[in-house]
């Protein structure tokens, strides 16, 4: 007749299966403490922080499908557009009723060159006469952002590329019609929340595709001006 297993027992000179499983569970956890003393761009924040951005971005593209231009950021964080101020400050998240705690620490940016190419401002571009079906419309919004690429000044709001050895290269950069950072933790310690470049202030941020690291966790997200006249001839009606 067999024998049952002697669990209580051990294997010649090895761990008993008690002994075993202890050592399992205590590696397993050290294993989720190193993840929790770094963790890259996958981590909770993170993660939130790119729902975060995302849920902006739709609210921004849905501004410009209401309004046929994109919001000034706000200078003083009260969550209202300031176009007085410039091309970068916070999120403006107030202004296209998102009632979003959120956006306080959220900053943004939008390109805004001469008349032609100001994506804030609805001006006439496209030659229609007043009471034309596109005057003040979607045409004009659209000749503006088709007009960013082609202006190479590296004094407006620019996102990096991302270089060799990995970092942000603002040496080679684009023109995005709006962007978004999203500040994680301060992983580079330096008392400002955003990371690398991004904490120098603008114009130049960060490539989206930058990895994290221990020094770097922000999120950005950048519309560019093709992208979002793909998503205006997309959603608005004709």
């Amino acid at each position: 007749m067999s024998r049952p297993f002697p669990f209580h027992g051990r294997t010649g000179q090895g761990f008993s299966l008690i002994e075993l499983t202890v050592t399992l569970v205590v590696m397993g956890v050290l294993g989720l403490l190193a993840g929790f003393a770094f963790s890259g761009p996958g981590d909770t924040s993170s993660l939130q922080g790119r729902s975060e951005a995302n849920k902006m971005r739709e609210a921004l593209r849905y501004f410009v499908l209401a309004n046929k231009r994109l919001p000034c950021p706000d200078s003083d964080g009260d969550g209202h557009e300031d176009c007085a101020a410039g091309e970068s400050g916070f999120l403006p998240y107030l202004t296209f009723g998102l009632e979003d705690a959120a956006g306080n620490r959220m900053r943004y940016a939008v390109y805004r060159g001469s008349a032609a190419d100001d994506v804030t401002s609805l001006i006439e571009r496209t030659g229609d006469g007043e009471g034309q079906p596109d005057y003040l419309g979607y045409g004009d919004m659209i000749a503006a952002l088709r007009k960013i690429p082609a202006t190479p000044a590296a004094s407006h709001v620019r996102v990096a590329a991302v270089g060799a050895d990995g970092a942000s290269d603002c040496g080679n950069f684009t023109h995005p019609a709006f962007v978004l950072i999203v500040p994680n933790a301060d992983r580079d310690e330096d008392g400002d929340p955003r990371d690398g470049v991004n904490a120098n202030g603008w114009p130049c941020v960060a490539s989206p595709l930058q990895s994290g690291s221990s020094v770097y966790d922000d999120v950005v997200v950048a519309e560019a001006p093709d992208t979002l006249i793909e998503w205006l001839f997309k959603h608005h009606v004709h």
